[in-house]
């Protein structure tokens, strides 16, 4: 019986420290506590708080995040580099088709390691945007307006991009459509 007793004080003592007994339990407890030296030693510990302890991590978090963002960075140079150069050697711009397949494979590829749908259209659009552009403003003639000019080669650079962006978009759902296969 004395076990038991015990273990039911242990049990009710941080209810009574924090007041949420009612009036006969915690008379019943100091009743015990005023009869047994042992019950009272718990009463004592348990009203005393624990000293607190700084953790301190087993590796340099600093250290880590740096190697970590060292990292992506690395791999996003990797993705605009890839971009950029795709953008030069297999747009429509250099009357080139085979960017059907490799802007596909980027959008994929993109969205498998990022899973963000925005960096896959930026990666896709905006290095054309600014190839073909580039690519526009080689072949302005006087003859023709400069406003008349630029409207048509941001026209047409959009024009370039956005068809860039779609089969982006589509290595983007396979990636996508990939990931909800995998979880089920």
């Amino acid at each position: 019986m004395d076990d038991k007793v015990r273990y039911i004080i242990e049990d009710l003592l941080p209810l009574y420290h924090e007041g949420l007994l009612s009036e006969e339990t915690s008379r019943w407890i100091e009743e015990q506590t005023e009869k047994h030296e042992e019950y009272r030693k718990l009463m004592v510990m348990s009203s005393t708080p624990l000293p607190k302890k700084e953790i301190v991590p087993p590796v340099n978090q600093e250290k880590m995040f740096k190697k970590i963002n060292r990292k992506l960075s690395f791999y996003q140079i990797i993705f605009v580099a890839i971009s950029f150069f795709l953008a030069i050697k297999t747009s429509l711009l250099n009357e080139s088709f085979g960017f059907i397949l490799w802007y596909t494979v980027l959008g994929l590829l993109v969205y498998l390691f990022y899973r963000d749908i925005k960096i896959v259209l930026l990666l896709s659009f905006v290095p054309i945007l600014l190839w073909s552009f580039k690519d526009n403003l080689e072949h302005f003639t006087k003859e023709e307006g400069i406003f008349e000019y630029l409207s048509a080669a941001v026209g047409g650079a959009f024009f370039y991009s956005l068809m860039h962006c779609i089969f982006s978009m589509i290595g983007s759902l396979i990636g996508w459509l990939s990931i909800k296969f995998r979880e089920g």
